[in-house]
């Protein structure tokens, strides 16, 4: 055994002693049994059966037992440097072969949970991708590492063979998966629209222009609840993110005006008339339309539009 790698050993025998007893591989006696059995049958040394184990245990760190499994890639750690030991002090070769053919067997039992584990769980890795891909985990940091501890206990379950538990617990993840991923996009998409909304809100909009920011509320819900029910149908939800902007911008316009109008002394109404009037007076002159401004302000809007369309039509 190289230095490197009986230190790699020995640092997962630390690990190992600290987990206690929760270390322990559910089916360790029949993977014992069978290590007994195949090393009584294998024709080769009890040095060379240490090198396959060695050689196991080596993919079996490239495979990341370490996360999909830890429990049996620590035992198979205990196991082989057992086996470092029991040759080296001459134990017999029977014996020695059997506690590396054990190592050996017990890292094969942990690539067997990952298959199973990325099997059964894919789902949920997959919805952690999708997740990943959003920055959910630096969006909502909290919320992502809740999943991410959670995730790691499920495939315990299932490196204990706990595989009815595991699926159930994988069921309410997936749930917790997708509010994440609404939180994430809803923030992404809608936060300019909440921050427009408490800006009017401070205006006092929600009393002075009810109607617009009612109006505006109502779009961000519909926003919410398209993004609540389908977090992946962009063009959708760009749709309703464009709305629900427009709406609020509209609120703010609205709220701005009314406050102009309601904050105005007896003085200032003629001015702010008059501002009105010289808005649409833009449009007569554009038009070189005959000057109106003697009609009430909404037949001059009405005059203006039937001469816009009429231009139209003549195009």
């Amino acid at each position: 055994m190289t230095p490197s790698l009986k230190k790699s050993l020995l640092a997962g025998l630390g690990l190992l002693a600290l987990s206690g007893c929760a270390s322990k591989v559910v089916n360790y006696d029949a993977i014992a049994q069978e290590a007994k059995r195949d090393a009584a049958m294998a024709d080769e040394s009890a040095s060379r059966t240490i090198q396959h184990a060695q050689s196991k245990l080596e993919l079996g760190r490239s495979e990341n037992l370490a996360y999909y499994a830890p429990r049996h890639l620590a035992e198979a750690e205990k196991s082989l440097l057992k086996a470092q030991d029991m040759l080296t002090s001459g134990e017999a070769d029977g014996v020695v072969k059997t506690q590396a053919m054990t190592s050996l067997k017990t890292l094969e039992a942990g690539l067997q949970v990952k298959q199973a584990i990325q099997r059964q769980l894919k789902p949920a890795f997959d919805h952690r991708k999708v997740l990943q891909n959003i920055k959910a985990d630096e969006y909502f940091p909290g919320d992502y590492a809740g999943l991410e501890e959670s995730l790691v206990e499920i495939m315990s379950l299932m490196e204990d063979q706990q595989t009815l538990e595991a699926e159930a617990e994988q069921k309410k993840l997936l749930a917790r998966m997708h509010q994440v991923e609404v939180n994430t996009i809803e923030y992404i998409q809608l936060k300019p629209v909440k921050d427009l909304l408490q800006r009017v809100e401070n205006k006092g909009g929600a009393d002075v222009a009810p109607i617009s920011w009612q109006t505006a509320q109502k779009s961000l819900l519909e926003a919410q609840a398209l993004i609540s029910k389908t977090p992946r149908a962009k063009g959708a939800i760009a749709r309703v993110t464009v709305a629900a902007t427009k709406a609020a911008q509209h609120a703010e316009v609205i709220t701005d005006l009314t406050n102009q109008i309601l904050n105005s002394s007896k003085d200032d109404g003629e001015a702010i008339a008059l501002k009105m009037e010289r808005w649409l007076y833009k449009i007569s002159t554009a038009l070189k339309h005959d000057d109106i401004r003697h009609l009430p302000l909404n037949q001059q809007a009405s005059e203006y539009a039937k001469a816009i369309e009429e231009l139209m039509r003549s195009q």
